[in-house]
């Protein structure tokens, strides 16, 4: 559908909703072209986080137990063994309370279902974390699906269903996870600019699909949550069942303290959930990654809530990429109102990740290897094939949906900020004091723009969108760059900031085609080349109503932005103190205003995510280091 096609859209949803998909009436239905949104008011866990009647497991595990440790000391004595020994003997709905102070780890933690592992605060409870493997708190165990667990799909697989039909259900049973997949359809491939993808399928055969848990086996139907995103029955669509490693399970109130021990060859990260379900972390500081800061595999239902993620000691591109990853089919998970700063990407979904919803988040400080050289994203969709994400209310410096690896399509974008200008402060990859007096303007000649959505990503979604600041204004951006039809001032590699980008590699920066931007949906986003309220214009699909909803998954204010105005961003806001008057400040924004920013790597940042959220008052205009850029 492209987007002089949209005034069609009305007569199509009459239509088309006759399906059990179109019944319900979600937010975007009046807004959104048919089949490219789903309801994503199901990320997330059932019910929400289940924990605040749960009752402690034994005795609070203290530094008395385990003295001497203290952050980035291998001094101490370790209490690997004594806090997972608790762990094991949580029991049922039970939680292990770590006491104040400094624990040292040399080893990895993993938390059971049906547990929490509880601090005493974010900066009081420290755990110093010497492990070696690939991840320093582990989620249960590793599961994932296998080729051999292959079941032929047989009627059913169409969006929004909850059942399938399939050739044999030998095996399954309710709690199950299931990953559903099929061969590749003409819009998704490995190949990218960098060459194939070979690990995107991981053996399996396509680049996109989704996880869902079994609720019922009956016959030869199963019966699932959540619905399906896509209509398979085309592209020969298969199940494979496989347990899950851990549900129902938390890490909630403390800090890790990483010492670049892990390894970081392969895959790794400080939190690891492969094949989890239905678990969160909350209250959580990570201080540093060697490797990743969270990775999350063949997982559905998980939240990431109130954290606090920041620096790495690499930020070159790499297996790890100093992130938070959502990869290989994780559906349906919520990372929503974390602060990301100082990293190398902050979300990045790829390998197939499905139907997440990415929110309310504030991202500041990212930087590149050679900070000069290339922009780099906060946000960003890598390695085929992620699809159907909601990127809703998050303020950063970046949003890219890169062709690296492949291709990805179905994913929305509604009222985000970024600003397509960044500031970079040292040191670099290092602990240390912050050198204001060396801070530079990432003013590259590659990849100096706000949104960019890469030609090989396709049928998305762009609503409500800000983009622009005052240091992009002194680049001369141009406001729309589509590739194939525009001037080569577009393109990066001659300079060429923009606001919004369509239709361009991202490695060679040549242009490619306009065909992305064709099959786009756009409505109401700002064109950020003047910086002066009304005196921006912003770009509307025909024939669709410029009524837009506060959220695409929520159904009222979350708690967390207290007196904070919500929804922040969008054409429909006036007054609002950050960008035009377009933007507010969200809440994980306004926390990260209060924290104490004079060092990166310490344990005093002041963040305490149970006052920092308990009214939001608005925020002061940002100063110092951490003012945004704009």
């Amino acid at each position: 559908m492209t987007r002089n096609q949209r005034p069609l859209f009305s007569l199509l949803v009459i239509l088309l909703c006759f399906s059990a998909f179109c019944s319900a009436q979600f937010p975007w239905s009046p807004i959104l072209p048919s089949g490219t949104g789903v309801d994503w008011s199901q990320a997330g866990i059932p019910g929400g986080i289940p924990d605040a009647s749960w009752t402690q497991a034994g005795s609070t595990v203290t530094t008395t137990t385990c003295p001497g440790a203290s952050p980035g000391s291998a001094n101490g004595t370790d209490c690997t063994s004594t806090i997972q020994t608790a762990l094991n003997a949580c029991g049922t709905n039970h939680y292990v309370l770590l006491g104040p102070g400094t624990f040292l780890l040399n080893g990895a933690l993993s938390i059971p279902s049906n547990c929490v592992l509880r601090g005493s605060g974010t900066e009081s409870t420290i755990l110093n974390s010497r492990a070696t493997g690939s991840y320093a708190i582990h989620f249960g165990s590793d599961t994932s699906p296998s080729t051999g667990t292959s079941t032929s799909i047989t009627a059913g697989a169409t969006q929004g269903s909850t059942s399938i039909t399939v050739s044999s259900t030998s095996g399954y049973a309710v709690g199950q996870l299931m990953f559903v997949n099929q061969t590749n359809p003409s819009f998704v491939t490995t190949v990218g600019t960098e060459g194939n993808c070979g690990w995107c399928t991981n053996g399996f055969p396509g680049a996109s699909g989704q996880v869902v848990e079994v609720t019922s086996v009956s016959g030869a139907s199963i019966g699932f949550r959540p619905p399906l995103y896509y209509t398979y029955t085309p592209n020969s669509p298969t199940a494979y069942r496989y347990n899950y490693g851990c549900t129902n399970a938390g890490l909630e109130n403390l800090e890790i303290y990483a010492n670049n021990t892990l390894n970081t060859g392969s895959p790794s990260g400080q939190i690891w959930m492969n094949g989890t379900k239905y678990s969160w972390v909350t209250g959580v500081e990570t201080n540093f990654a060697d490797g990743g800061h969270a990775q999350i595999s063949y997982s559905l239902g998980n939240v990431f809530r109130d954290n606090f993620f920041h620096d790495g000691f690499s930020h070159s591109p790499g297996q790890n990429d100093n992130q938070f990853d959502l990869h290989f089919m994780s559906s349906s998970n919520l990372v929503e109102n974390n602060i990301f700063y100082r990293m190398h990407v902050s979300v990045m979904v790829e390998w197939g990740a499905a139907g997440n919803v990415i929110a309310y988040n504030y991202t500041f400080g990212n930087y590149h290897d050679s900070p000069t050289a290339w922009e780099i994203m906060d946000e960003n969709s890598h390695g085929a094939h992620p699809w159907f994400n909601l990127w809703e209310g998050n303020i950063g410096q970046k949003f890219q949906f890169d062709t690296i690896w492949g291709s990805s399509s179905h994913n929305t974008l509604f009222r985000n900020y970024d600003e397509g200008s960044r500031l970079y402060v040292p040191p670099g990859d290092a602990r240390g004091t912050l050198t204001p007096s060396s801070e530079i303007w990432e003013d590259s000649t590659e990849a100096v723009q706000a949104i960019d959505m890469g030609y090989l990503s396709v049928f998305n979604n762009e609503v409500g969108d800000i983009a622009g600041s005052a240091h992009l204004l002194t680049q001369n951006p141009v406001a729309f760059c589509v590739g194939g039809t525009s001037p080569s001032s577009c393109v990066s590699g001659s300079g060429g900031p923009a606001c919004f980008r369509w239709g361009y590699s991202s490695d060679s920066e040549s242009p490619a085609s306009p065909d992305n931007y064709n099959g786009t949906f756009i409505h109401g986003i700002y064109d950020c080349t003047s910086s002066a309220s009304p005196n921006g214009t912003f770009q509307w699909a025909s024939g669709v109503t410029q009524t837009l909803p506060p959220s695409f998954y929520l159904s009222s204010k979350p708690n967390y932005f207290g007196s904070l105005a919500w929804p922040g961003i969008g054409p429909d806001i006036t007054g609002g103190n950050l960008w035009s008057g377009y933007v507010n400040a969200n809440a994980a924004e306004t926390c990260f205003n209060t924290l104490t920013l004079t060092s990166v790597g310490g344990t005093a940042y002041g963040f305490n995510p149970t006052t920092c959220y308990a009214s939001s008052p608005a925020p002061a205009p940002p100063t110092g280091l951490n003012a945004v850029v704009n």
